[in-house]
């Protein structure tokens, strides 16, 4: 029996890669600020997506970013 999706589940089946894409850093509008290591973007978890509990202002679940699923500096 397959579970159906759930917006904002962050499960992976094994083995299934992330895949990413650049976008711009909302804590400095592309600036760049220490949230994005001065570059202006910053890297989230395709498709991208505003944060679901900030709406894109910026919160600690999102980093800082305004984005849903940024890559974490292990990932």
């Amino acid at each position: 029996m397959q579970v159906p999706y759930e917006p904002g589940d962050v499960s992976i089946i094994a083995g299934e890669k992330k895949t990413y894409e650049p976008a711009t850093c909302g804590h400095c509008g592309g600036e760049g600020c220490l949230y994005c290591d001065k570059t202006g973007t910053v890297l989230v978890t395709a498709p991208k997506r505003a944060c679901r509990h900030c709406e894109g202002v910026g919160c600690i679940y999102c980093g800082f970013t305004g984005w849903a699923e940024p890559k974490g500096k292990y990932d």
